[in-house]
């Protein structure tokens, strides 16, 4: 086994840190339990390798212009010639509505083409959640990559990659949204227009409720519930591949793409609807912001704005190393609120650097691709395909801004008789010569969006915005009628109205008297308004204080019945939190009169609304922390805490405008333990009666069972909640801390991704989703995460913390070091574990003496203190064994069952006594049956004494993979592979290597092992390591 030091051949166990010194600290989680030892069925699939797309075919028949991927070596061979790709003879068969894929209930097609549909579908387990569900013929790029790096508000996410095996099909699981395609949205945006003689942003919100159907309730509106309806209009959140098609339907995609002379059908279909505000209610319209905008600009405005909102989101991917590469209307998602998503980036590809040799692809829909994508693509081209980079995808995203304010496509559609390789050439040749003036259609365009579809559109990658931000800033600077900083503005006309439309005061030629005269008369009334003013901005800041500490209030308050150490401080400074913030608005004082307080009695209507729930939330959340905080204290102590659990209760039922049944449960629970049975009854009897409805009543019956210490009872009401509302962050944040208790390490992740997605700023979402990768074994995903919490948040210690444990595993001690050190100096902690951990990682960034001064203060305050002797020990076992056996056995001397000590002294041990080595181990077992260290070592001590045994300890590392514990599962099987002559354990070995080496364990310690000399003899082996 690898060692931390070289010269040890038996050491290679890397030492889970989470686990060893059970310090891995979970901000809002409460803590997972250990797995077992005995092997476990994996919690989530495994990626599906993205592969070749199909073979091409005879070109004598019409041309398929949505193309999938081919692989290509840049600079090597292009691909050979590329034509329609015929029906391929026995692909999979696609399911129809009713039929099931893996875990999905298929409801209804949204979406078709050759190799994919989208369905709308049910997740069975997960309560039967809506869910948008493309079943594909090709394999998808990797799931794992996608969660981690596509997290943005304008890109559709991916709840999870599954395959089915019946069918083969490949599945991709996303949120339904509801809403249409912007090639549908354009389609009928441009009928309205011909029927009209005007085209308005009103007329995009009007197509976009024509085809996707009416908006639904937002988060926070208590008023919208659910339910299903018979009504017209496919309402999708994705939209299939299809060739010849980007969006409906028609026979080529120059016709579909034109999107102002297409033809709709609309389909009858089953859909899910809402109960919702009146299309004048202000109310709905404060809540839709997107939509206010849309009706109310220009159509040119409205298509500035969707774009400059797409290239944002693709700045997002772009900075995460990923290109789209077939960006197409079709590819846009307007959700049914308004805002516009990039829907299939499972298509895109890594563009860092050193993945773009053998990863590189091209690809995508003919008409939408830039004249360097398109001669990449070409059989004779002579552009790389690593060339097809970020400003190609601008490229595809000024056709589409073209298209919207134009009406047309920029460029000719493709012929469809000639062979592709000429069709190619035309369409190289005329998007070289540059593209034409968007003003000669529409004369309304200004000549500053003119300069920005010019710079987007520009033959040569290097004259165009280098940078999706770029784009995106010229687009908003357009929209604020501000000087653009990327493109020339031709037009000083322009440029001085927009001047003036900033400056409004310099178009007045009143007379100075007037203007006197006039400053005297409005003098009163300003002096008169000028206190409401204040007051009213005020009560808005003093609200977003408000929710920002309401927001802290819940990621401290929600904790599980489990109690530790840092919990409870945790709960106890939530609480105090709570506290603090409730008597901001007086409500001890005011109790139910709190709407005439200083702050709320100058809120709007809406706002108090808001407040008015968000007050009975947190009074709940402060009920049920402390009954727990007292659970295990004084009995007096505890009864107090009940009794004002019920008053709190009481509180929030009269300012709740509708109050949950979970209040009223809740409540039952602290009477009945209070003895009051009849108030007890009466709470139950009503919570009864109200079942319930809402996305809200959903979470808070969640939380409930979560804090009660019931994660199976709080997942199918969490999954209700966001069947109900998709972007209600705590519904998802709560439901990540319900896997976490369950020890669902991948779900809880993706649970934390959409949580980013939805709020990308919130630092804790993205702690806790670095924790959930670190414990799935994604270690190098965690650290990622874990650096954009800590750039969110400096002061974010747990953060910190996680992170340099994840960089010990990842062996980078220095930055390690830094991290704890920072831990150890801001909230002075002195706990063994962290001092432990710190100075680890300072000897084995080579500052050893450094590291033993560090441990010998912390003894001289815990002379005998075990975690820290443990902790010195291990870093002394590879220069002075003698020493580190010493600093194992003194604790044990105090700590007997210490599972780490034993598992020090096994390693102290194993070379000059192995039996006694496996006797340490098995007492570490048992002592922590998850110590997966231990687990890794004794597999190793196992092999090499022959016994079988061994087998046992590999299917743990199998089912609880990294890196590290896969290479040494496959070493121990190589070693028993010596002195046991069973079949298939070199076979076994060489599967758990290639695992190992394709999780980015370092194939030059491969090369070099002595333990693994039984593969040697193996071509594959040979082949896998690239050994001449």
């Amino acid at each position: 086994m690898t060692d931390r030091t070289p010269g040890s051949r038996d050491d290679r166990s890397d030492l889970d840190l989470a686990r060893f010194w059970d310090l891995r600290l979970e901000p809002g989680a409460s803590k997972p339990p250990d797995p077992g030892p005995g092997p476990a069925p994996p919690t989530r699939e495994s990626p599906v390798p993205a592969g070749p797309g199909p073979t091409p075919i005879d070109p004598s028949d019409a041309l398929d212009f949505s193309l999938n991927l081919f692989e290509s070596e840049p600079p090597g061979p292009h691909v050979g010639p590329i034509a329609r790709r015929a029906p391929p003879k026995s692909g999979p068969r696609f399911p129809g509505p009713g039929e099931r894929l893996d875990d999905f209930r298929i409801l209804r097609e949204l979406g078709r083409g050759a190799f994919a549909r989208v369905y709308l579908a049910e997740q069975l387990a997960l309560a039967s959640r809506m869910v948008a569900l493309k079943a594909s013929s090709q394999p998808v790029a990797d799931e794992s990559q996608l969660l981690a790096r596509l997290q943005h508000a304008h890109i559709v996410p991916i709840h999870s990659v599954h395959e089915d095996p019946s069918t083969g099909l490949h599945l991709i699981c996303m949120p339904y949204l509801g809403g249409a395609n912007l090639a549908q949205v354009l389609e009928a945006a441009g009928a309205e227009a011909r029927a009209a003689s005007v085209a308005t942003g009103g007329s995009l919100v009007h197509a976009l409720d024509q085809v996707g159907g009416p908006p639904p309730s937002l988060p926070g509106n208590p008023s919208g519930t659910v339910r299903a309806e018979r009504r017209e209009g496919p309402r999708s959140s994705a939209e299939a591949d299809d060739p010849g098609r980007d969006g409906a339907g028609g026979a080529s995609p120059s016709k579909v793409r034109s999107v102002l002379a297409r033809y709709w059908a609309r389909l009858a279909d089953w859909g899910i609807g809402v109960e919702e505000h009146g299309p004048d209610d202000p109310d709905a319209e404060h809540a839709q912001p997107a939509r206010v905008f849309l009706k109310r600009a220009s159509s040119i405005q409205a298509s500035a704005w969707i774009a400059a909102r797409l290239a944002e989101g693709l700045e997002h991917a772009h900075s995460r190393g990923l290109l789209h590469r077939d960006l197409k209307p079709s590819n846009i998602l307007i959700t049914a609120d308004g805002m516009p998503m990039i829907l299939d980036f499972n298509l895109s590809v890594v563009s860092e650097p050193g993945e773009a040799g053998s990863r590189a692809r091209v690809g995508g829909t003919l008409p939408y691709m830039a004249p360097e994508h398109l001669d990449a693509f070409h059989p004779r081209g002579t552009t790389p395909s690593h060339a097809v980079d970020e400003r190609s995808d601008l490229y595809s995203l000024g056709l589409i801004l073209f298209e919207m304010v134009a009406g047309h496509h920029p460029f000719r559609d493709p012929p469809d008789g000639p062979p592709m390789a000429h069709v190619l050439d035309d369409m190289i040749a005329e998007r070289r010569a540059g593209p034409p003036s968007a003003r000669l259609t529409n004369p309304e365009i200004p000549w500053s969006l003119e300069a920005i579809l010019r710079k987007c559109l520009d033959p040569e990658p290097w004259r165009r915005y280098q940078a999706a931000g770029d784009f995106a800033e010229d687009l908003r600077r357009f929209l604020e009628d501000l000087p653009l900083k990327y493109a020339p503005e031709p037009s000083l006309r322009e440029q001085a109205a927009k001047f003036l439309r900033r400056n409004p005061q310099l178009r007045s030629s009143t007379s100075v008297a007037l203007v006197a005269l006039v400053l005297l008369v409005a003098i009163a009334g300003v002096l008169a308004g000028v206190r409401g003013r204040w007051q009213a901005d005020a009560a808005r800041l003093a609200l977003r204080d408000f929710e920002a500490d309401f927001t802290q209030c819940q990621l401290l308050l929600n904790t599980a019945s489990d109690l530790d150490h840092d919990a409870e401080n945790q709960l106890l400074h939530g609480l105090s939190r709570a506290r603090e913030t409730l008597d901001r608005f007086q409500m001890d004082r005011l109790g139910d009169r709190w709407a005439e307080g200083p702050i709320a009695r100058h809120l709007d209507p809406t706002d108090r609304l808001l407040l008015a729930e968000q007050l009975a939330e947190l009074l709940m959340l402060e009920a049920r922390a402390s009954v727990l905080s007292a659970r295990d204290g004084p009995e007096g102590r505890y009864a107090r805490a009940l009794a004002r659990a019920v008053e709190r209760l009481g509180l929030a039922e009269r300012i709740d405008p509708r109050p949950p049944s979970t209040l009223y449960a809740e409540r039952a629970s602290y009477a009945a333990a209070l003895g009051l049975a009849d108030r007890a009854a009466r709470d139950r009897e009503r919570a009864a009666e109200l079942p319930p409805e809402t996305a809200r009543d959903y979470y808070l019956r969640g939380t409930a069972a979560l804090a009660a210490g019931r994660p199976d009872r709080a997942e199918p009401q969490l999954d209700t909640a966001i069947g109900l509302d998709p972007r209600r962050f705590w519904s998802w944040f709560a439901l990540g801390l319900c896997h976490f208790d369950q020890g669902r390490y991948a779900a809880a992740s993706s649970d934390f991704a959409a949580c980013t997605l939805l709020d990308p700023d919130s630092a804790w979402a993205h702690a806790n989703r670095g924790l959930a990768l670190a414990l799935d074994g994604r270690v190098a995903e965690a650290r990622r995460a874990y650096d954009r919490a800590v750039a969110l948040d400096p002061d974010l210690v747990t953060a910190r913390i996680n992170r340099a444990l994840a960089s010990l595993e990842l062996d980078e001690p220095r930055r390690a070091a830094a991290d704890l050190e920072y831990a150890v100096n801001r909230n002075g902690r002195r706990d063994p574990a962290l001092l432990a951990a710190w100075g680890e990682a300072l000897a084995r960034s080579g500052r050893r003496d450094e590291a033993e001064r560090r441990f010998a203060v912390a003894l001289e305050d815990r002379p005998d203190d075990p975690t820290i002797l443990v902790a010195r020990g291990f870093v002394r076992l590879a220069d002075d064994p003698d020493s580190a056996r010493l600093d194992f056995g003194r604790a044990l001397s105090t700590s007997p069952r210490m599972a780490r000590a034993h598992l020090g002294m096994a390693h102290a041990l194993r070379a000059d006594d192995p039996e006694a080595a496996l006797g340490h181990l098995d007492e570490a077992l048992d002592a922590e049956p998850g110590l997966i260290d231990a687990v890794q070592l004794r597999a190793l001590v196992r092999a090499r004494l022959g016994l079988r045994s061994c087998r046992a300890d590999v299917d743990v590392l199998r089912h609880s993979p990294t890196p590290q514990r896969l290479y040494n599962a496959s070493a121990a099987l190589c070693v028993l592979s010596r002195s046991a002559d069973e079949p298939g354990l070199l076979e076994d070995a060489l599967s758990l290597l290639r695992r190992a080496l394709d999780a980015g364990f370092p194939p030059a310690f491969a090369r070099s092992d002595p333990d693994l000399e039984p593969l040697r003899t193996l071509a594959e082996f040979r082949r896998l390591l690239e050994i001449e």
